[in-house]
């Protein structure tokens, strides 16, 4: 049995003209083309366009996707099961995200009172690592953070997060007349520090200064900073490098 590209495109909720890029790219080529040079899918088509579109809803790039599943060794079950399980971590976390809005909500109306680390349950700011890692010419750092990150359990995976997120409260600063060179502030940079060598890659205050400026420059990171405080991604970039000019 075979499909047109509008009847494959209608099954698959994707556009003809997605599926002709596709093609282009080498990574769903039809099954075969007819005399009227229609484009032709078969049953294994749609299961190779299927793999392609969980690969896209976890945010892989269509270069790496061709890749992976060009691979000789590439197993199709092996990767639906990859794919069940990451799918499973992220709506995990989609609904820690969701607990998390509520208890703000409530939070904001007197409700309820919440610590510090909980008002960041569920954010997940190592999703971008790979491109910070491209962008500073340190891609060994985030692969050796995606092996490691790999290896835990998800216990330790939540609670490796709310370490960052106390960390991380502290180094912007929780009181509104606070300095970056204050005595706190500093020991927290020196302890966030100390998190990434322990829980991602080896870390220097080169490489942390790099990373303070990311989290100003780039707006997904800066607003981690800015939900704590007003300015809070300059204050902690200030901060780091006020830290890093004392261990110079």
């Amino acid at each position: 049995m075979t499909f047109s590209i509008k009847e494959i495109a209608d099954l698959a909720g994707v556009s003809t003209r997605t599926l002709r890029y596709y093609d282009e790219l080498g990574l769903l080529e039809p099954a075969e083309i007819g005399a009227n040079g229609y484009r032709y899918y078969d049953h294994a088509n749609l299961l190779r366009l299927q793999q392609i579109l969980f690969l896209r809803e976890l945010d892989v790039p269509l270069k790496k996707i061709k890749e992976i599943m060009d691979q000789p060794d590439f197993n199709m079950v092996e990767s639906l099961e990859q794919h069940r399980s990451s799918l499973e971590e992220r709506a995990e976390r989609l609904l820690t995200l969701i607990d998390t809005i509520d208890l703000t909500i409530a939070m904001l109306h007197g409700v309820v009172k919440m610590t510090e680390g909980e008002l960041f349950m569920g954010f997940d700011e190592t999703k971008y690592e790979e491109e910070v890692g491209e962008r500073w010419g340190e891609t060994e750092k985030f692969a050796e953070s995606q092996k490691r990150w790999s290896s835990y359990t998800e216990d330790q995976k939540s609670a490796i997060k709310k370490e960052g997120a106390r960390i991380t409260a502290r180094m912007v600063g929780e009181l509104p007349d606070i300095s970056p060179d204050d005595p706190e502030v500093q020991a927290a940079v020196g302890d966030y520090l100390a998190y990434l060598n322990q829980h991602f890659y080896e870390c220097d205050a080169d490489f942390l200064r790099s990373l303070a400026d990311m989290w100003v420059e780039d707006p997904r990171f800066s607003l981690n900073y800015e939900r704590i405080r007003p300015g809070g991604a300059a204050f902690a970039r200030e901060a780091v490098q006020i830290y890093c000019d004392t261990q110079s």
